[in-house]
């Protein structure tokens, strides 16, 4: 288990799957599975635009996510933002394409079919921690 600061980073390039929690409609908490890079301290998720996760954070900006690994866990609470930029959207996109290993074809789309650098289809998710723990 990561307990400290300095060596979150390993565990977070290790694990690939985490839970993203935003605020729903009528402050419920929505919850989905999520892959996710991590780079200086902060997290990003990459989703669809028209997500419910995409549409709560443009509400609600507060957020957290829960990366597991084993009996090992880093929680991370914070803000959340879409990426605008066109140049760090690329790079976010290219990083998760990286660590999850995915496969994507001369359109760069996904084995889906999922256009993942077609910014009007796709974001990219920051999110700032305010509060990391780990367990």
């Amino acid at each position: 288990m990561p307990r400290s600061l300095s060596e979150v980073k390993g565990f977070m390039d290790r694990a690939r799957l985490a839970s993203f929690v935003s605020v729903g409609v009528n402050n419920e908490p929505h919850v989905v599975p999520v892959f996710f890079t991590y780079e200086n301290g902060k997290v990003y998720v990459q989703s669809d635009r028209g997500s419910v996760k995409v549409r709560n954070v443009l509400r609600n900006d507060n957020v957290a996510v829960a990366v597991y690994s084993g009996e090992e866990a880093v929680i991370v609470r914070g803000k959340a933002r879409v990426v605008e930029s066109d140049e760090e959207f690329v790079r976010r996109i290219r990083d998760h394409v990286s660590k999850c290993g995915l496969r994507i074809d001369e359109y760069g789309r996904d084995s889906l079919g999922i256009p993942l650098f077609d910014k009007t289809v796709r974001c990219v998710i920051e999110v700032v921690p305010r509060k990391v723990m780990f367990w």
